[in-house]
């Protein structure tokens, strides 16, 4: 499975100061922040981020922000997503 599943947008997006987020198999959940770095949050459920609590966000991941860095958020969105589905 690609990580393009995700749709994720390009790093012109995120250069313009955009916040994504987005989901698969209905409770498989991302949220990917710009700044210094990329961040990444996972969580599993119905709910949106803002409504989840903190001890329910299942890993956190960051990396450089840059058009590689961006590349490595989706691999690791991806071995995430498939480790989810191992489950």
């Amino acid at each position: 499975m690609s990580a393009r599943i995700f749709d994720i947008p390009g790093f012109t997006y995120f250069s313009a100061k955009n916040v994504f987020s987005g989901s698969a198999s209905k409770t498989f959940n991302y949220k990917i922040w710009f700044g210094d770095v990329f961040a990444v949050k996972i969580w599993y459920g119905l709910n949106a981020f803002e409504t989840t609590p903190e001890d329910k966000i299942i890993d956190e991941f960051q990396t450089e922000f840059s058009e590689k860095g961006l590349e490595k958020v989706k691999d690791w969105i991806l071995q995430k997503y498939n480790e989810f589905n191992e489950q």
